[in-house]
């Protein structure tokens, strides 16, 4: 207790008042204390690793209700310089693309895009939208002169592939607001927390941006390297390109698709984003994980956040294993949470996306060319709330690019499955569960999901006296898709509610159905049991199971249902 009383009296309280050098007052604290801005407008110009505050040690940072840390006018500018974006799109055989010249301004904060079209030739545009105003430019393996004094090379002349991309950037250089780590520091950072009620304003409108496309890019939060125990909560973010990004480093040449060569790694572990707001409807929201910087980001919560972007919501991404989005709010005129690139082990659940009347999904899970996808990624509850119902409850236990789509249905695993009926489940590879109570199982598809699988289901009914009834997978039918064949097996069993009587068929047959009805072929309509009950299969608009009943009886009918079915384009 001594000990503890001691420890107490040694932590010291700096304030930070509205015209005071914020990062001199973080310099002087000692690991351990805490900094707190009071309310009031807080401009800061950049200073170390491009930051208005960096943080290398164990510090609370409180921003008080009322409190602004922005971002002054013209720190960042537009630079005559480009950065080459060449990790996107094919895979490259050779990647010895150079540029060079210097930009004279003319167009601004500008992208130029240049792809190989054919063997020798190329096509190359400028602008924001990646269009290509030149077309068949011959590669003549000597500088070649595109727009504005902006210079490009070829040097193998031959041999590229056909859709290689590269993006050149002419925009201004990242910014940062509080800064915990540069990316190889050699020592852990441990235990930093920025909480509070306060703002972090980037103040873009002021500063020239980076292009989206770049290894560096604005944030108002960054965490970067060897960094570990930090917790994000409560502020407030606007005016960035991203609110919150997360990532560690690495030493080693980049490789496509992800792989990295001989180097050190710098990871970032245990993180935790909670109640926070990014209020950016100019940008993107919260990145977890980056192409261009390698190290492993690891334990990771993204938690009950309120959001509002004009892009990507919340992305999981490259190299994050071990992570939680849960409970966030997100409106987005962009994607609300992308699992982007090869992140693993994660669980997207109870994310709501508001203000969406065009049916959006909450979330997606892919990757671009000569990259892996996300993998192991457990999708659980989440809801666009104008589009879905209340109570949809569907699940999805693993696997990768999985959808559970209707009421109460689950995927347990696998890659690229749907299950879209209620209370469907679906699993392996390509597996489509369309029907309700659908128990789906695939290894692949033709040319699309659902066109080579088995599937198991039960259809029930009741009959009175002799009546002829259907028997249906609840409120359901057993369709059967165009341009498909199923081969079923049918077992039927029927018992009278006063126990006094029972029925039982096995059925075996084929179904098909090209553009119009179902048409059904019987092998066997076998009675295993003495009754004057009887059973028909027939086609129309759907697979039928009709049962007639037994005179004097009220009997309870269940068939299961089994289906190997294939279809054709």
């Amino acid at each position: 207790m001594i000990v503890a009383a001691l420890l107490f009296l040694a932590v010291s309280v700096h304030e930070v008042r509205p015209g005071q050098n914020a990062q001199a007052i973080v310099d002087a604290a000692k690991p351990g204390d805490r900094v707190v801005f009071r309310p009031g407008l807080h401009v800061q110009k950049l200073g170390k690793h491009r930051s208005m505050v960096y943080v290398d040690k164990q510090l609370d940072i409180e921003m008080e209700a009322g409190a602004t840390l922005k971002l002054a006018d013209g720190q960042s500018k537009l630079e005559p310089t480009a950065e080459l974006t060449t990790d996107h799109g094919a895979p490259k055989s050779i990647d010895d693309f150079e540029v060079g010249g210097s930009y004279d301004l003319g167009l601004g904060e500008v992208i130029y895009t240049i792809r190989i079209d054919a063997e020798g030739t190329f096509t190359w545009g400028s602008g924001a939208t990646f269009d290509f105003q030149h077309a068949n430019v011959p590669i003549t393996g000597d500088w070649q002169e595109l727009s504005h004094g902006v210079r490009i090379r070829f040097p193998s002349k031959r041999g590229y592939n056909v859709g290689s991309l590269w993006f050149l950037s002419y925009d201004g250089p990242e910014t940062y607001g509080i800064r915990i780590g540069h990316g190889t520091q050699k020592d852990y950072i441990d235990g930093v927390r920025v909480f509070g009620r306060g703002t972090i304003d980037l103040n873009s409108q002021k500063n020239a941006q980076p292009s989206g496309l770049v290894k560096n890019i604005n944030a108002a939060v960054l965490v970067h390297g060897r960094v570990r125990n930090v917790s994000i909560e409560g502020i407030t973010m606007t005016n960035t390109m991203r609110s919150v990004m997360l990532y560690g480093e690495h030493t080693g040449k980049f490789l496509q698709g992800g792989d990295v060569g001989p180097g050190e790694s710098f990871d970032a572990e245990n993180i935790s984003i909670f109640h926070t707001r990014t209020i950016n409807p100019g940008g993107s929201g919260y990145l977890l994980g980056h192409p261009s910087h390698r190290g492993w980001l690891r334990k990771v919560r993204c938690n009950f956040n309120y959001m509002e972007t004009a892009t990507t919501s919340i992305e999981p991404n490259f190299q994050l294993d071990q992570y939680e989005v849960i409970g966030n709010v997100i409106k987005s005129a962009g994607r609300a949470v992308h699992c982007w690139r090869r992140s693993t082990n994660g669980l997207v659940a109870d994310n709501v996306r508001i203000d969406d009347p065009t049916g959006k999904e909450v979330v997606m899970v892919n990757a671009p060319g000569a990259w892996r996808s996300p993998e192991n990624i457990i999708l659980r509850d989440n809801r666009n709330h104008l589009s879905e119902p209340l109570g949809h409850w569907a699940n999805v236990a693993g696997g990768q690019d999985n959808r559970a789509t209707g009421a109460f249905a689950s995927v347990t695993g696998g890659q690229a499955n749907t299950a879209a009926a209620p209370y469907s489940r679906a699993q392996g590879q390509q597996a489509s569960a369309r029907r309700v109570g659908e128990d789906v199982l695939a290894s692949g598809a033709f040319q699309k999901p659902g066109d080579a699988q088995t599937s198991v289901l039960v259809a029930r009914g009741i009959t009175k006296d002799d009546a002829t009834v259907e028997l249906r997978p609840g409120s359901g039918e057993i369709s059967i898709a165009r341009n498909s064949t199923a081969a079923f097996r049918i077992l039927v069993v029927g018992r009278a509610e006063s126990g006094a009587g029972q029925a039982s068929f096995e059925v075996a047959g084929i179904a098909s159905r090209s553009n119009g009805e179902v048409a059904v072929k019987l092998q066997r309509n076998t009675a295993l049991t003495e009754s004057t009950s009887a059973l028909s299969i027939l086609g129309g608009d759907q697979l039928r199971i009709q049962v007639r009943g037994v005179p004097g009886s009220t009997m309870r009918w269940v068939a299961r249902v089994e289906i190997v079915e294939v279809g054709t384009p």
